[in-house]
C-alpha cells in the first residue's frame, strides 16, 4: 500500500467511525504539499469555529497516518475546500487593510488568529515596502498589526 492509498483508506475509516457521509480526495500534484480534501455535505461540523474542529481532525488523522506507514507523512486535510478559500480570505483582508494603514496613515490591529493564519498575512505583505507588519500579544489572543513604514527623511 503505497502512502496516498495509507492516507485516503485511514481518513475514510475515521470518518465512517464517527459517521461522516464523505468523500476522500487527494491532490498530490506536489509531493511536497498533498492536500486530502473532505467533500461532504457537514463540512460546517468538521471544520468547526475559525477551523478548529478542522485543525483537531488534521492532528488525529496525521498521528494514524503516521503510526500505520512507521514514519512521517507530510498532508493538509481539509473539507469542502475551507482551508484554500481562508487562504484567499486571508490574502484580500491583508491587502485591504495594508491599502486602509496607508490611506489613514495609521497601525491596524487584526483580530486574533492562528500561526498559521497570522503566517500567511505576513508572507502577503512581506514584498510591500511601504508595509510593516508584526505580531503582539500571547496565544491564543496574538494579532497582527499592520503599519505603514516611517518615512526617515
Amino acid at each position: 500500500m503505497d502512502n496516498l492509498e495509507i492516507i485516503k483508506q485511514i481518513i475514510t475509516d475515521l470518518l465512517n467511525k464517527i459517521s461522516f457521509d464523505a468523500k476522500v480526495k487527494i491532490d498530490a500534484s506536489d509531493q511536497n504539499n498533498i492536500v486530502v480534501n473532505i467533500q461532504t455535505e457537514q463540512g460546517g461540523f468538521l471544520i468547526g469555529q475559525a477551523g478548529g474542529n478542522l485543525n483537531a481532525l488534521q492532528h488525529i488523522a496525521r498521528i494514524l497516518v503516521n503510526k500505520k506507514n512507521g514514519q512521517p507523512i507530510q498532508f493538509i486535510l481539509d473539507v469542502n475546500d475551507y482551508r484554500q478559500h481562508r487562504l484567499e480570505l486571508l490574502k484580500e483582508l491583508a491587502q485591504n487593510m495594508a491599502k486602509q494603514a496607508l490611506s489613514k496613515k495609521v497601525s491596524l490591529i487584526l483580530h486574533p488568529m492562528s500561526a498559521y493564519e497570522r503566517r500567511i498575512i505576513h508572507l502577503s505583505l512581506a514584498d510591500n515596502p511601504e508595509i510593516n507588519t508584526e505580531s503582539t500579544g500571547d496565544d491564543p489572543k496574538r494579532r497582527i498589526v499592520i503599519k505603514p513604514v516611517e518615512d526617515t527623511k
